[in-house]
């Protein structure tokens, strides 16, 4: 079970962590009630700026150790060990998201514009 996106951009929300707004906090407009989105290339600044200032928190570094360890999933407990919250979670999925974006953005200069769909 999952929340999938797709159009430019493709790929899975993490389950139980990720909003389907995620796009939201890298420009990202909600076009239609099926949370359709479009983001502009006049935000990829923004996008950068968002990706370093989640990269400055340390949650990508905290999560990815805690994964590292976790051959079966993690937990509250795990979560706890390890000094990863709820936020860090967040952080690292929608660090995923914004990767995304500025990967497509990189890959396709001549596009002003990048459109996706986000299950709800």
């Amino acid at each position: 079970m999952g929340r999938y996106y797709s159009g430019d951009i493709e790929g899975k929300f993490m389950f139980a962590v990720q909003s389907s707004t995620a796009g939201e906090r890298f420009g990202a407009e909600d076009v239609t009630r099926n949370i359709g989105y479009y983001i502009r290339r006049d935000e990829y600044d923004n996008i950068v700026k968002e990706l370093s200032d989640i990269e400055k928190t340390g949650a990508l570094k905290r999560v990815q150790d805690m994964l590292a360890k976790c051959e079966h999933g993690y937990n509250d407990k795990i979560m706890k060990e390890n000094g990863v919250s709820e936020e860090d979670l967040m952080d690292f999925a929608d660090f995923q998201l914004g990767g995304q974006i500025k990967k497509w953005f990189d890959d396709n200069p001549e596009e002003y514009g990048l459109s996706f769909m986000a299950e709800l």
